[in-house]
C-alpha cells in the first residue's frame, strides 16, 4: 500500500545499507524510490533494492526524461549516502525543486580545494593548500604549503591515494599516481599542510568525526565517532562510540567547530560528517562530507545514542528530528577494520584464526572481506580492508586489549 510520502534516494556504494534505509522510511510512512545511474555496484544491488523499494535507472536520460520518470512518484524529499552521488543529487533536487545542498554550495561541499577556501573565508579554519593539475606544479605547491605535507585527490572518499610526504620527490610521485592520465574525467590533486595531532596512547587515534544535523541555520551535533590509530600511510581502522577516550572539553570544542564548518559550507538540510584532527592547539578541520559518515548509523544504534538513519529520512522529508535517545551506560560500540600492511600487494593465504574472536564476549561479528589471490593495495584506502570486527566493550581498556589481540592473530599472508 502506498505511503503518505515518497523519498528519492540517489543510490551507489555508501554509508547506509538499503535495509536500514527502508526501515527508517517505514517508520516515517514513506516509500523509497532508488535512483541509479548505471554503476556496477548499483546494477549488482538492483535485485536487493527492488525488495525494499522502487528502482529507476536513469542511465542515458536527459533532464526532461529524468523529471518525467520521477514525477509520478510525487517525491517529498531526496537524499544520498554516497559521496560520489552528492553532485548528481544536488542537480536532481534542483530540477525537482526539493530541499538539498544548493548548486551554489555543492562545489565547496565535495571539492577539497573549494572547501578549504570557503572555510577560510568564513573564518572557521585556515589550512595552507594548493591544487595541482600537473606534476610540474609540485614545486610551486610546496613553496606555498611547505613540508611535510599531505597529498590527496581533490575529490573522493575512503582516504584513497592519501599519503604524507616529506620531500619534493615523494610529493611528485604521489601527485603522479593521483593524476594518472588514463583516468576519465581527469583527476586533480591537492597538496595541503600536514596537521599534526597531539600525543595519544595506542590504539586510539588523534582525530575523530562529528556527524551533525542541519535544519536551516540551526546545526547540531548528532553523534561523535572516536577513531582508532591510522594504519600507514593514512588509512582508517574504523571507530567507536559514543563514550570516548577524548576529554569532554575537547569533545565539546570539536562539536562546536564541526557545526560551524557545516554551516559555513551552506549545508541547510540533513546530515553532514566532519572529520577533525586533535592538535595540541585544539581541533582542526580535516574535511567535511556532505552525507552521513561511514559506520555512524551502526555505532549510534548499537550504543543506544542516536538513530542517524531515521534522522536523515526525517530531514529529507522536512520533518523535525525525533527526541534524542537516552544515552546508554558506558558501553562502547566499535567497528574495527583490519588493514593490510603498506608493503602488501596480494593476498596469498587466508586462515580461520580470526574467527576465534567470536568466543570473546565483546565480539558480535567477524567478517573477512578478502580471499586468496585478491589485490592488497594501500591506495584503496578504507575500501582495502581485509576484515572487520564488530561488537560492544564494557570499557575502553577491554577494547584496547581486544584490538591488540586482533593485530597479533596470525591468520593471513601476503605477497
Amino acid at each position: 500500500m502506498p505511503k503518505d510520502a515518497s523519498l528519492l534516494v540517489t543510490y551507489d556504494y555508501g554509508s547506509l545499507s538499503p535495509v536500514r534505509l527502508a526501515e527508517a522510511a517505514e517508520q516515517n510512512e514513506s516509500d523509497v524510490v532508488f535512483v541509479t545511474t548505471g554503476s556496477e555496484h548499483a546494477r549488482e544491488m538492483t535485485p536487493a533494492l527492488e525488495m525494499v523499494g522502487s528502482v529507476i535507472d536513469t542511465t542515458g536520460f536527459d533532464d526532461s526524461e529524468i523529471v518525467a520518470a520521477l514525477e509520478p512518484f510525487k517525491p517529498s524529499g531526496i537524499v544520498t549516502f554516497s559521496e560520489g552521488m552528492i553532485v548528481p543529487t544536488a542537480r536532481l533536487a534542483h530540477l525537482l525543486e526539493l530541499p538539498y545542498h544548493s548548486l551554489d554550495d555543492v562545489g565547496a561541499i565535495t571539492r577539497k580545494d573549494l572547501q578549504r577556501r570557503r572555510l577560510a573565508e568564513q573564518g572557521v579554519d585556515s589550512v595552507r593548500f594548493h591544487e595541482v593539475t600537473r606534476v610540474e606544479e609540485v614545486g610551486a605547491a610546496l613553496d606555498r604549503v611547505g613540508l611535510p605535507a599531505i597529498v590527496k585527490p581533490t575529490t573522493g572518499a575512503a582516504s584513497k591515494h592519501t599519503v604524507s610526504v616529506t620531500t619534493e620527490a615523494q610529493c611528485a610521485d604521489a601527485v603522479a599516481r593521483i593524476l594518472d592520465g588514463t583516468a576519465s574525467p581527469p583527476r586533480t590533486a591537492i597538496v595541503e599542510e600536514l596537521l599534526v595531532g597531539r600525543p595519544v596512547d595506542a590504539p586510539w587515534g588523534d582525530y575523530l568525526a562529528v556527524d551533525c544535523v542541519a535544519d536551516g541555520e540551526d546545526v547540531r551535533p548528532l553523534f561523535v565517532t572516536s577513531k582508532f590509530a591510522l594504519a600507514e600511510p593514512y588509512r582508517e581502522r574504523g571507530g567507536y562510540g559514543q563514550a570516548s577516550t577524548v576529554p569532554q572539553a575537547e569533545l565539546t570544542a570539536a562539536q562546536d567547530l564541526a557545526c560551524r564548518a557545516v554551516g559555513a559550507l551552506g549545508i541547510r538540510t540533513g546530515i553532514a560528517d566532519v572529520e577533525l584532527k586533535l592538535t595540541p592547539a585544539g581541533p582542526r578541520v580535516i574535511e567535511v562530507n556532505g552525507r552521513l559518515g561511514g559506520w555512524v548509523d551502526d555505532l549510534a544504534v548499537r550504543s543506544a545514542t542516536a538513530d542517524p538513519a531515521d534522522t536523515a529520512v526525517r530531514a529529507a522529508l522536512g520533518r523535525p528530528p525525533a527526541p534524542a535517545a537516552a544515552r546508554s551506560a558506558e558501553a562502547v560500540a566499535f567497528h574495527y577494520l583490519v588493514m593490510p600492511p603498506v608493503t602488501a600487494h596480494r593476498v596469498r593465504e587466508v586462515r580461520e584464526g580470526l574467527f576465534a574472536l567470536r568466543e570473546r564476549p565483546e565480539v558480535e561479528r567477524v567478517t573477512i572481506t578478502t580471499r586468496p589471490g585478491a589485490s592488497a593495495d594501500w591506495r584503496d584506502g578504507t575500501d582495502g580492508g581485509v576484515a572487520a570486527v564488530l561488537g560492544t566493550a564494557a570499557t575502553h581498556d577491554r577494547l584496547a586489549d581486544l584490538v591488540a589481540e586482533i593485530e597479533c592473530i596470525d591468520w593471513i599472508d601476503y605477497d
